[in-house]
């Protein structure tokens, strides 16, 4: 009695996975992957970013150091 209701859910539920892989596969294909080439200039210009950051929060880090102490003493 609910046999033929649950193989239709069945079906249609691996009809929607199939589709989905489908759609994936050929969303896949539209990605563009970096050259090694880019991946070393965006690998660059990240880690001199972190360098020019953690030297700015270095400087202000000293200078809030030497403020508090002066008024500290």
């Amino acid at each position: 009695m609910y046999a033929p209701d649950k193989m239709a859910n069945l079906k249609s539920y691996l009809d929607q996975g199939t589709s989905f892989v489908k759609e994936s596969w050929t969303e896949l294909g539209k990605v563009h992957f970096p050259t090694p080439k880019e991946t070393l200039q965006a690998t660059l210009v990240v880690v001199g970013l972190v360098m020019v950051l953690a030297l700015w929060l270095g400087l202000i880090d000293m200078g809030a150091k030497g403020f508090v102490r002066q008024i500290i003493r």
